[in-house]
């Protein structure tokens, strides 16, 4: 059977794909299609680099661009000859959405946190609903999350039959994967997270909560990694940690190699998030396979695999309680080690790869 994954393949989207192309079993084929920005190392299967087409897609609205994309789209379809195609996110799944149902394939859309909610005012939330509910046409909904699957049958429109859900997993994370950071002291006490600073991961609110755990603990820093290609509100994190004086507190690290990002995750104390929604954070999901306590906002797709009072925190979107919560973790040395095996085994049971690679294929071949 022949999949063609479509999408702007960063972050997240490009681990998700990644892992799957190179997990299925063989009687799958694999071809990748991406945005024309998307510079990822090649997708790998069987220690061969994959098929892959880059299209004018990028992740601003324009016209132009998207009609031209949905154009070439299609005619990579009509070439490859695939069973299915499975777009990812709001860009690829209007262009890979519209090329399969221009060409009668069968698709599969998988959101990855839906557009909408992305939206920092009512009337731009109501216009990215809109989107949402035009671009369905004959689309099976793929959830990485159950609480995704609920807000697409809820809110999107989709029918129970038309919705799906596979969560996100990865593999187990083992000591090759893993890159101890050059020049960080092993004994530097610190707290992570992981993204870059945008609407969507709400890094003021980050701000805040180390302003309040540093008059407690100001041994303690904080790690945010991943300031990459796209961190609208870096200036606005790096103007309010100066205000309060966290220069050489809040330290804020580039878009680093996989491997390193392992190793600061790895010596951190435990991983927090302020994200004001998700689809399902891959980002929460390695730390949990390295053994992390969760301290994280109470929303879609954190919920899916943090729960409150095993292996982590769920909080309201507040400072104080964030606090309060990052507090007790510093301070009780048990309750972390505790929370962070709970992690480890809440993972190994519901996200490892290696466990749910197969029910990602049934969905595929028509039998869930």
């Amino acid at each position: 059977m022949k999949i063609l994954h479509l999408g702007n393949l960063k972050s997240g989207i490009d681990t998700y794909v990644r892992n799957t192309v190179a997990m299925a079993d063989e009687r799958f084929e694999f071809v990748i299609v991406s945005g024309a920005d998307d510079n990822s190392k090649p997708y790998m299967r069987n220690g061969e680099a994959l098929k892959n087409y880059k299209i004018s897609m990028y992740r601003a609205l324009n016209p132009f661009k998207d009609l031209k994309a949905v154009c070439q789209a299609v005619r990579i379809i009509k070439k490859e000859k695939p069973d299915a195609v499975h777009c990812h996110s709001a860009k690829g799944g209007m262009i890979g959405r519209a090329a399969s149902f221009i060409t009668g394939t069968k698709v599969f859309y998988t959101p990855h946190a839906f557009s909408f909610l992305s939206a920092e005012s009512g009337k731009k939330r109501a216009i990215f609903l809109a989107l949402e509910k035009m671009a369905r046409l004959n689309s099976t909904m793929l959830a990485c999350s159950e609480s995704e699957r609920e807000l697409g049958i809820k809110e999107v429109g989709y029918k129970e039959e038309k919705a799906k859900v596979w969560s996100n997993s990865i593999p187990a994370i083992s000591p090759e994967d893993i890159k101890r950071p050059e020049g960080l002291d092993p004994k530097e006490r610190f707290v992570i997270s992981i993204g870059r600073p945008s609407y969507q991961k709400n890094p003021l609110l980050m701000v805040e909560t180390m302003r309040r755990v540093h008059e407690k603990h100001p041994d303690v820093k904080f790690y945010l990694v991943g300031v990459g290609f796209y961190s609208p509100m870096l200036d606005e994190m790096k103007a309010l940690a100066h205000v309060y004086g966290l220069d050489d507190v809040i330290k804020l690290l580039p878009w680093l190699s996989h491997e390193e990002t392992l190793g600061y995750l790895q010596q951190s104390l435990f991983y927090i998030t302020t994200s004001l929604y998700e689809g399902l954070p891959i980002a929460v999901l390695e730390a949990m396979a390295m053994g992390k306590a969760i301290v994280a906002t109470d929303v879609i797709g954190n919920r899916d695999c943090v729960k409150d009072g095993e292996n982590g925190f769920l909080l309201a979107n507040d400072a104080d309680a964030f606090a309060k919560k990052a507090c007790e973790l510093i301070e009780k040395d048990e309750l972390r080690e505790s929370m962070g095996k709970n992690s480890k085994t809440l993972f190994e049971k519901d996200f490892l790869i290696d466990n749910r690679i197969k029910a990602l294929e049934d969905i595929y071949l028509g039998n869930k």
